[in-house]
């Protein structure tokens, strides 16, 4: 695995991104789902992967692009024994323009024409060239030249494999309703499922309970709230978290910052 960072904001971004291309076979393995404030840009290069993002589930090709946008719910899920051959980026915007119609996809899959899979192939390549070489203008350069490749393809309509129907409605209404939602019952009594039901249906399909993935969805917003100027104390309140004192652990422990800090670090 090689690990590259890239930061030059004065010129529109900052990123980290890192290759992954053994040849080892991994074992079949669903990731646990997280979240973060940055553009995430995943390639698969081989392998048998989907994507849970939200409440939404993308089965991949080689060659394919998903992009999580900053505090969407997403993990990586290997369906079978394989190659795990990808590339990921994690961009921080200090300007929309470039990244405009990443920011604003309907679709997290991006599925390139295959010549422009053959593109950008050729990119990653150059990029970690360029990145070995320490060439900060060419590295510049052909991230910019994908960036550009890769938004031609975003109104393109791409297949959607769902979560189960019933764990679809349940993250539909979870994600309109995180806020307000005081205990799990809350679903078990909405949708006349068990408790066990509800834990086995979040754990197969995304590898977490519905309370971490509820936890997980109050927390994005949170820091949401933080940089749009919302107090520490309005935002876990609007946030939907009962008790401050367990919001300012959870997001500290989550995090490795405190909300405080987090909405002061520019």
């Amino acid at each position: 695995m090689s690990n590259y960072i890239f930061s030059q904001k004065n010129l529109g971004f900052s990123v980290e991104y890192y290759l992954y291309e053994k040849h080892n076979v991994m074992p079949a393995k669903i990731y646990p789902p997280h979240v973060a404030d940055t553009l995430e840009v995943y390639i698969l290069l081989d392998g048998d992967v989907s994507f849970s993002i939200e409440n939404n589930l993308y089965k991949l090709s080689t060659g394919d692009v998903i992009i999580s946008k900053p505090n969407q719910i997403h993990n990586c899920i290997l369906n079978s024994n394989s190659v795990h051959k990808h590339l990921c980026f994690w961009f921080t915007p200090s300007s929309d323009f470039i990244f405009e119609k990443l920011l604003n996809v309907k679709s997290n899959l991006i599925i390139p024409s295959p010549e422009d899979k053959n593109k950008l192939s050729m990119i990653y390549s150059d990029i970690k060239t360029a990145s070995e070489e320490d060439d900060q203008l060419k590295k510049y350069a052909l991230i910019v030249n994908m960036i550009e490749i890769i938004s031609r393809h975003v109104d393109t309509a791409n297949p959607e494999q769902c979560a189960p129907p019933i764990l679809k409605e349940i993250l539909d209404d979870l994600n309109q309703n995180f806020t307000k939602i005081n205990s799990l019952s809350y679903f078990t009594n909405k949708f006349s499922i068990s408790s066990s039901t509800l834990n086995r249906l979040f754990k197969i399909n995304l590898n977490t309970s519905p309370k971490l993935y509820l936890e997980t969805k109050r927390l994005a917003y949170s820091r949401i709230l933080l940089k749009q100027g919302e107090s520490v104390n309005d935002a876990y309140v609007k946030a939907g978290f009962p008790d401050y004192s367990n919001f300012i652990r959870l997001f500290k422990k989550r995090f490795n910052i405190t909300p405080h800090r987090y909405k002061h670090e520019k």
